[in-house]
């Protein structure tokens, strides 16, 4: 098949062709769909960002912050200029909106024979229009001008939301003053937008989630959900639902800050050298004062000669291959730092809210997985054959460079960093 089609090909497609093969598709058929997935891969694609590869960073994208912090989202314009139809098919995702965001005062950015409709719903507090398309689907379309938005232009709105799934209207969130803007994918928009959802490839499908209500509703239900956080699945309230009952030895504080570190992952490709992170626990103990835990499974332990022997003569109490899940977790829980590679346990740590550094690779693009939580660092170098997606090391061509550009001294000044936040007064002042 990669062949055939002159590329590499995911298993996501392979599976997807073969249900269309399955399902009496034609060859001709099959291409047609790969064609348009192809162009809209090379006209729709994300610009390339200006990165200093090899190295380490702390990616923070603005998005990220937004997504995991305390968000005050007051004023909200929602655009839906096409057809009265289009429009009554948008009804569900105006009604999620509302819901997602009860106390926000929200404009409606409609067509005018709409505007009647839309005031007649009691979601809106504001009705604005503008003639983008025309009244009648086959008429000529209006001369259309950024002026023919009036003061929304210079109206600060904290988030633009544009409902026209297919891209004739994504240019208006260019000459709207949001500080945040979402909508599907498309080049028509020079906006970089905050939730940004595929554009469907709907040829040959008979699925009804591609149904236009449905695409809108899908972004509607996807912001409300990225500038919310279910209060009752993170921090201390998820902390007591997965830890019930569970304690842990109090000797393990020794009257001191604890910090918690699991060194491994499933996948080696993904961690960081195991050298640095017993470096990293030394210094922690001996020049920070801190107590340090190493979690990991009995698995992992015997992947590393000696390690409890090693922990010992650093002073690092080992527990690895000592633990269940929600004794580990609980340990987590108690913690007043974690650091980990691109882990289960690192995503409980920040979900947690504990205070975190999390070291990722570039087998995967950070977007896609990074952990939740309102205190977390995540350390990474930008390389240029990441994302790689490769299930080893074995496959790697480059030397591991994503992870060997991440040195000790990096890491350990964000690590510092972390401890300052947590009690600038209480951790000793010491050179590295």
């Amino acid at each position: 098949m990669g062949a055939l089609l002159g590329r590499n090909v995911d298993p996501v497609s392979l599976d997807h062709i073969a249900s269309k093969i399955a399902k009496g598709a034609s060859i001709g058929a099959i291409l047609d769909e790969i064609t348009q997935s192809e162009e809209y891969v090379n006209n729709f694609k994300q610009p390339e960002r200006n990165m200093h590869f090899g190295q380490p960073r702390i990616w923070n994208e603005r998005e990220y912050a937004t997504y995991t912090g305390a968000n005050k989202i007051s004023s909200i314009v929602v655009v839906k200029l096409d057809h009265i139809g289009d429009f009554i098919l948008a009804l569900d995702s105006f009604a999620a909106v509302r819901a997602a965001f009860p106390l926000a005062s929200i404009t409606l950015l409609c067509g005018p024979w709409n505007a009647g409709l839309a005031r007649s719903l009691g979601v809106f507090d504001r009705i604005e229009t503008a003639d983008v398309f025309g009244a009648a689907g086959e008429s000529a379309l209006p001369s259309f001008v950024k002026e023919s938005l009036g003061d929304l232009i210079d109206t600060p709105f904290d988030l633009a939301v544009d409902f026209r799934v297919y891209p004739e209207t994504r240019w208006v969130l260019d000459h709207l003053n949001a500080s945040h803007k979402c909508g599907y994918a498309s080049g028509a928009s020079q906006s970089r937008l905050t939730v940004e959802l595929p554009q469907p490839i709907n040829v040959h499908s008979d699925s009804l989630a591609l149904n236009q209500r449905m695409l809108m509703l899908s972004l509607a239900n996807a912001v409300g959900a990225f500038f919310g956080r279910d209060a009752e699945f993170s921090g201390p309230a998820l902390r007591a639902k997965l830890t019930a009952d569970a304690k842990i030895d109090p000797s393990i504080h020794q009257g001191k800050k604890l910090v918690v570190i699991h060194p491994f992952s499933r996948r080696a490709i993904k961690n960081w050298s195991i050298e640095k992170f017993l470096s990293l626990a030394g210094w922690l103990t001996s020049a920070m004062g801190a107590a340090v835990v190493v979690l990991g499974t009995e698995a992992e332990s015997n992947s590393v000669a000696d390690f409890a022997d090693r922990c010992a003569e650093l002073g690092v109490r080992s527990l690895v291959g000592q633990t269940s899940l929600v004794e580990a977790i609980t340990l987590i829980s108690e913690a007043d730092l974690f650091i980990g590679n691109d882990s289960g346990l690192t995503h409980v740590a920040a979900r947690l809210d504990i205070p975190s550094v999390a070291i990722f690779s570039g087998v995967a693009p950070i977007e896609a997985w990074a952990p939740i939580g309102r205190n977390l660092k995540i350390v990474h170098s930008p390389v240029e054959c990441a994302p790689c997606y490769l299930p080893n090391l074995d496959h790697c061509r480059a030397q591991h460079s994503c992870i060997a550009a991440i040195d000790f001294e990096y890491v350990q000044s964000q690590v510092r960093e972390q401890l300052d936040v947590l009690s600038r007064s209480s951790w000793a002042s010491c050179d590295t």
